[in-house]
């Protein structure tokens, strides 16, 4: 690789493992004060890593017809680096140079190279659409799709022509992974996932296919095949599958148990939780376990482990084995295995946030999924704690940006909602529970305790994006920015499903709409219609002052200083923010905001390290 490339994934690596402040051992102040150094040099990274790609990648992509082979292979060795599973990568830079390296192959005639490349676009957009699990907002399945199905057509048109086993390989591995495009919980996507599953088995278990090229990993090809089968689970637990999917689930779960349990058995290891799950959960849904059973075995799964075991079969044990249970536990209709949920989902995740809270820095994609997996599956029981305080103790223990970010946006949009109570409490009225100017004044209280709320959840649905603002070294590109928007759809849905949240919904859409509903985004968001509009005016306004906050900056937010953030507030006041807001800020109360900003910094600092330490007793 070219020097230039090897400096970005050093920066990439190093900028990967200070995701979190990695200082629980030291007093309160250190912690602040490391957690500051560590933002710093994340941001002489983002610099330094932007630099080196305008002037040295970026020119070469777009003059890619022109790249020596021996420069093509560099740039293939260096995506394969980005997009390597793990701490520490660029998956949307990656998926740009594979593309540029398709575009390359088509226009040489180069068939093996449009194959293979094919299937390494379809993997990065397979990689960017896993930041979106478990929601259901698709943004890269069907362009992964097309991927997959153009290298697996190569079977059907010139497989006998084409004499590299390699390339053969790519065609069978696209072949399988075009089930990886169906990931909606329907009837049709079930059959067509299925469906894919099969001819891939077909072809790969036909004798003649495995003798035209002996060489290919024949048994691993159809062994991940039946793994990506047990995949079926969801749609078996949405109850939208038919028999044969339960069969071919049921046959594929057997397999994999029957393979991991004889590899358990010769290197002297206990099975791995997460395909004793997938034998359980396929043995639940095709009828030869009842719902009782089965949560035992999740239970047991979830205490299988030793707390300080930080591996992802950790990870399995202690974070997706309780969301599974949780998920699970919401069929059950009451006698004593509801009475028994209620008591172990409290004691699991107790255990799962003390967990989390000790897992080192540099938390990757698949720890990032397993806790997504916990606050989708979420349940506000009796006796456990609330989502909200659930949600909090998360972006604690992974997400610190995010958490400080909540923690001083709520503390300015307080105070601004303080001054409107004062100054114009009819700009207040209409938010649920305050009709009228009057409600304003009378139980102010109340609704500066409701802002401070809004203002620590508003950003919940950056927790899908959080490996994704700390892995690359540069700024953002344009499908970035497509995928980066659909955070406020994420944070509604995330926030509507719980008692304790679900009044702060339209705030997480609505925040980045403009205040006269013509621009920002989504634009499927009504924000003139929304009660809450006022209470987004203020949380929006305050969003935007935060950037001016260095420590909670981050390559999808740039730093800014404070008098470019208000003279953004006061140029868009009317349109983007609300006139009310401006009108505010008055000379005198913009430096008391100013000077609160440090403050507000430092305390959310101190409350985080405060909530780790509480969840470390847990």
């Amino acid at each position: 690789m070219k020097p230039y490339q090897l400096e970005y994934l050093s920066l990439v690596r190093a900028a990967a493992q200070q995701i979190r402040p990695s200082a629980d051992e030291l007093e309160p102040e250190e912690f602040v004060e490391a957690s500051r150094r560590q933002k710093r040099e994340a941001r002489r990274a983002i610099d330094r890593g932007t630099v080196l790609l305008r002037e040295r990648l970026f020119p070469v992509l777009g003059n890619i017809f022109a790249v020596s082979d021996e420069d093509a292979r560099d740039l293939e060795e260096f995506a394969a680096e980005l997009t390597r599973p793990g701490v520490g990568n660029d998956v949307e830079l990656g998926c740009r140079i594979h593309q540029a390296l398709l575009s390359r192959a088509r226009q040489a005639g180069d068939r093996d190279g449009v194959i293979r490349e094919l299937y390494y676009v379809g993997m990065t957009l397979h990689s960017l659409e896993s930041m979106l699990s478990p929601n259901s907002l698709r943004l890269y399945t069907a362009r992964m799709r097309m991927c997959f199905t153009e290298s697996a057509s190569y079977f059907e048109t010139d497989y006998e022509d084409i004499k590299d086993p390699e390339t053969r390989g790519y065609i069978h591995r696209s072949m399988g992974n075009i089930a990886l495009s169906y990931v909606d919980n329907s009837p049709a996507s079930a059959k067509a996932k299925l469906a894919a599953i099969t001819r891939s088995l077909r072809i790969l278990s036909d004798p003649e296919i495995q003798a035209m090229t002996p060489s290919l990993p024949w048994e691993q090809y159809i062994y991940k095949t039946h793994q990506e089968c047990t995949t079926l689970l969801n749609f078996l637990r949405s109850g939208q599958a038919g028999p044969e999917a339960f069969a071919q689930v049921l046959e594929s779960a057997q397999i994999v148990q029957d393979r991991q349990t004889a590899a358990a058995r010769e290197r002297g290891i206990p099975l791995q939780p997460r395909w004793q799950y997938a034998y359980m959960a396929a043995r639940y849904h095709c009828g030869a376990m009842l719902l009782p059973e089965l949560l035992d075995g999740l239970y047991g799964l979830s205490t299988s482990k030793e707390d300080d075991d930080m591996s992802h079969e950790g990870m399995f044990s202690h974070v997706t084995a309780p969301a599974l249970y949780i998920e699970y536990s919401k069929g059950l209709t009451g006698g004593r295995a509801a009475a028994e949920a209620e008591l172990r989902i409290p004691r699991m995740t107790h255990r799962l946030l003390a967990w989390l809270v000790r897992f080192p820095s540099g938390v990757d994609e698949q720890v990032s999924f397993a806790v997504r997996q916990f606050i989708y599956a979420y349940r506000e029981l009796p006796g456990c704690m609330s989502f909200y305080e659930a949600l909090q103790n998360v972006l604690a223990a992974c997400c610190p940006t995010l958490y400080a970010r909540g923690w001083i946006v709520s503390h300015m949009a307080e105070r601004m909602a303080l001054w409107a109570a004062s100054d114009c409490p009819g700009r207040l009225a209409g938010i649920p529970g305050f009709a009228t100017a009057e409600d304003v004044s009378a139980r102010s209280g109340e609704l500066l305790s409701l802002v401070r709320r809004a203002g620590r959840v508003y950003d919940a649905g950056m927790i899908h994006f959080v490996n994704f603002e700390a892995s690359a070294c540069r700024g953002l590109i344009s499908d970035e920015e497509a995928l980066l928007q659909l955070h406020a759809h994420c944070g509604a849905m995330l926030l509507s499903r719980h008692p304790s949240t679900a009044v702060f919904a339209d705030v997480a859409k609505g925040h980045h709409c403009h205040f006269d509903g013509r621009g920002g985004y989504p634009r499927d968001f009504s924000i003139l219609d929304s009660p809450m509009r006022p209470l987004i005016a203020l949380i929006s306004a305050a969003d935007t002052l935060s950037a001016a906050v260095e420590e909670i900056s981050t390559r999808m937010r740039p730093y800014v200083t404070f008098d470019q953030a208000l003279a953004q507030l006061r140029e868009g006041s009317g349109t983007a923010y609300a006139p009310f807001v401006a009108e505010l800020l008055t000379p005198a109360r913009c430096e008391e905001l100013r000077l609160s900003l440090e403050e507000w910094r430092h305390e959310a600092y101190l409350h985080m390290y405060n909530r780790r330490a509480a969840m470390r007793s847990m």
